[in-house]
């Protein structure tokens, strides 16, 4: 038995077929559903199967982007200071193009600079960074030493030999 998908929007019909005991099964859920609320409960677990499958179908780059995708397309965009486009947001393959043109960019501006555009400043330049600021910190401060410092708590100071 056949069971048609229709979109009359497109003029597009799917003859989809059916085994034969899907087939007696679904005769029996059409003389239950007669009753408006069964049958609107029905239609409605079947709009939500339906969906999911038509996901799961559609190719891959129709596909909404993954969450991973879209934040790294959002923090690339960001850092560039440049909208994300609305196709990347909501396809799969126009987001992997974003990426694909502009992260070589991104790599190419904290490569170049220890910050990109927008001001914000890479991993590794943050941390040398940090590093050479504790640095001329120890310099600058006499009382900093290689020593560690004394503990308050302890009773006995240590006077040395």
């Amino acid at each position: 038995m056949p069971l048609y998908l229709v979109n009359p929007a497109v003029e597009m019909t799917l003859e989809l077929w059916v085994s034969q005991r899907l087939e007696e099964a679904l005769t029996i859920q059409y003389e239950r559903i007669k009753d408006r609320r069964v049958r609107d409960t029905f239609v409605k677990r079947l709009e939500g199967q339906i969906e999911t499958l038509l996901k799961d179908c559609i190719d891959w780059d129709l596909k909404e982007p993954t969450e991973a995708q879209l934040n790294y397309a959002t923090l690339v965009a960001t850092q560039l200071g440049i909208p994300l486009p609305s196709e990347a947001r909501r396809y799969r393959f126009h987001a992997a193009m974003f990426l694909e043109t502009y992260v070589p960019k991104v790599r190419q501006a904290a490569s170049s600079d220890a910050t990109v555009p927008g001001g914000f400043e890479t991993g590794a330049a943050a941390a040398q960074r940090l590093v050479e600021e504790r640095l001329c910190k120890q310099a600058d401060d006499p009382d900093t030493s290689s020593e560690p410092p004394e503990d308050p708590s302890d009773p006995t100071p240590d006077n040395g030999p």
